[in-house]
């Protein structure tokens, strides 16, 4: 399209859209040109994309735009406002910072426009971007259909990107990694936990090739095991769950936190210290402790039988 309005009228504009949504998706960043009912398009990794115009021509757009606007609203309902200059994230934004609305917003701008039009369309959106008043001599148009969350604002995925811990584990530094892993060991807080449960996927995945050395324990399998927590978390299950899996469960630290109470002692004839019978104070399950030594003080713990009932 050199100088050029799409040769059609709105109503087989807004055939061909929504034709569009059943539109493949490329593998990568490919782009796949695709062709509706005798009108052209591209799809690309965000959006199915037809262009409309690229003329010298700025009034003779701006009617072309202003008829489709009216059908559209007619078959969609009315049309919803982009503003593509609140978002401007860029490749050297963090991860945690990014607003995805960034991405359809450079879109927007790359044609001249700083906003555009937009209607509902199922679970998907239909952006008309209007450049007749731009500052270049070529004015620009086109539709882009793409998942309407790419429009909305940060979800409570995104917003638990920003939380410190979940930053910690995104960070790909060691010791910022340790620090959040020994934060989730030692914590039931559901206002820590909560974060990390939303972004868990993303934590795995962002800490799966990461080394983080360790001399009598990898420090990747105490990794592993705060993963277990923020999983058993997510599920609904009581954190005391996790006791047996793990030898580094202090008793008097868990104590400490009011995590559990010490309701009795058990003799060990293995050990110095006496097994301690522990009782979790979120569910009341009940655990037998025994504490040893080895290179490093270790604590296994094992649930202990269910308490007869009294008759």
């Amino acid at each position: 399209m050199s100088d050029e309005i799409l040769e059609a009228t709105p109503e087989q504009v807004v055939a061909v859209i929504e034709q569009m949504v059943d539109l493949p998706w490329p593998d990568g960043d490919d782009w796949l040109e695709w062709e509706l009912d005798g009108i052209e398009g591209q799809t690309s990794w965000l959006a199915h994309l037809l262009p409309l115009a690229a003329t010298t021509d700025a009034a003779a757009l701006a009617a072309f735009t202003s008829a489709l606007t009216t059908v559209a609203n007619r078959r969609w309902g009315a049309r919803r406002r982009f503003d593509a200059t609140r978002f401007t994230d860029g490749k050297d934004t963090a991860p945690s910072d990014y607003d995805r609305r960034s991405a359809p917003a450079g879109l927007v701008r790359s044609l001249g426009a700083d906003t555009a039009s937009w209607w509902p369309l199922g679970s998907d959106a239909v952006v008309l971007i209007d450049g007749s008043r731009a500052a270049a001599e070529q004015k620009k148009a086109a539709v882009l259909v793409l998942p309407a969350q790419w429009l909305a604002g940060p979800g409570a995925e995104e917003e638990a990107l920003r939380s410190p811990l979940v930053e910690d584990f995104l960070s790909g530094e060691q010791s910022r990694i340790l620090h959040a892993v020994w934060a989730v060991v030692e914590t039931r807080d559901p206002e820590i936990l909560a974060p990390l449960a939303l972004a868990l996927p993303a934590l795995e995945k962002a800490t799966a090739k990461v080394d983080l050395g360790g001399m009598l324990i990898s420090n990747n399998a105490n990794l592993d095991h705060a993963f277990h927590r923020i999983d058993l978390f997510r599920t609904g299950a009581c954190l005391c769950a996790a006791y047996p899996s793990h030898q580094r469960y202090d008793v008097e630290n868990e104590e400490r936190q009011g995590h559990i109470r010490v309701v009795d002692t058990v003799p060990n004839e293995r050990q110095w210290e006496p097994d301690r019978i522990c009782e979790c104070r979120d569910c009341g399950k009940r655990f037998q402790v025994e504490q040893g030594e080895y290179h490093y003080t270790w604590w296994k713990w094992t649930v202990a039988p269910a308490r007869p009932r009294r008759s």
